[in-house]
């Protein structure tokens, strides 16, 4: 890490990575209260896509980017950590596949295999947004605000984040910067034109997003996909940043809004209204927070759960 003193008098970090904030502290001179900026303009316009904050547009809008490397990976998706230590445990794991009938017909469709694995402890995502600022009337992309001699995990995990997106930024005293109080605003969804969307048409907005999946795990994932758009929501959002492959399927008249995915290991959420709210929280917080909301797992049960549901 190198740090550096910016012609403010901020302090300027760059490099790879830190492992801790001692010295950050010290640098700052006692300031306490400050968050981490890069300037806008001198982000090159292809990292400002790839990460999606090129869809930040005006002062106070806000999301959560895309992951890039280790450290964003973790800010959009968490951490699984294989417990070794403990005994294997049964697990459902799903697969698409072809197959013909005695009379030679083919049939395709999801088999669940049982396999033995270790179990899975999961450490939720960060899930740090950036945003654009005014600030002292130039346009930076900013953490959240920090107090230094808070917890220092989260500290670092945003010093990284900072490093692994732009390779450097400055960390500037609050108390020395006039910042606008504009209201964050997220940017997290793109709500397509109003309209019916059936697999013939929703398949072609879901498809570039599966690529990089095996054929297997494609299959799952348009099957699911496929199940829902049967029903022909009159309602489609695409994610954005380290939202990118999720997709809300809405019937508007009946207030019901299918978040699905591209991960195989993630669970249906049906929410209201407020689905755009909802669905921008951490898995932990909707599960553990005292929202409406239905979470359908992905098991041998689940076709037969959002059919009851879109046909209630």
């Amino acid at each position: 890490m190198k740090i550096e003193n910016s012609t403010e008098g901020d302090v300027m970090i760059k490099g790879q990575s830190i492992r801790g904030i001692a010295r950050l502290i010290a640098e700052a001179k006692g300031a306490n209260h400050v968050m981490f900026v890069a300037q806008l303009t001198a982000i090159p316009v292809a990292r400002q896509k790839e990460i999606g904050i090129n869809f930040l547009k005006n002062d106070g809008d806000s999301i959560l980017a895309s992951a890039i490397g280790k450290v964003s990976s973790f800010n959009v998706s968490g951490k699984e950590i294989k417990r070794k230590d403990l005994p294997l445990i049964k697990k459902l794991i799903p697969q698409y596949r072809t197959w013909k009938d005695w009379h030679g017909k083919e049939h395709d469709g999801i088999q669940h295999r049982t396999m033995d694995v270790y179990p899975i402890e999961f450490i939720s995502p960060p899930s740090e947004k950036l945003s654009l600022k005014n600030i002292d009337g130039m346009i930076y992309v900013a953490s959240r605000q920090m107090d230094l001699l808070s917890n220092p995990e989260p500290i670092a995990h945003l010093a990284n984040l900072f490093l692994e997106y732009f390779g450097e930024f400055e960390v500037f005293d609050i108390s020395k910067h006039k910042i606008s109080g504009v209201s964050t605003r997220q940017l997290q969804w793109e709500v397509l034109p109003k309209g019916k969307y059936p697999w013939s048409k929703a398949s072609s907005i879901v498809t570039p997003f599966l690529t990089k999946l095996s054929q297997s795990e494609k299959g799952v994932i348009e099957h699911r996909m496929r199940e829902i758009s049967k029903y022909e929501p009159d309602f489609l959002a695409t994610g954005r940043g380290g939202y990118s492959g999720y997709f809300v399927y809405g019937f508007t008249s009946r207030n019901l809004y299918f978040l699905e995915s591209i991960h195989l290991n993630n669970a249906t959420y049906v929410f209201g209204s407020d689905w755009e709210k909802l669905s921008s929280l951490s898995k932990e917080e909707i599960i553990n927070g005292e929202y409406e909301h239905s979470r359908v797992i992905h098991d041998k049960k689940w076709v037969a759960k959002i059919r009851q549901l879109l046909r209630a």
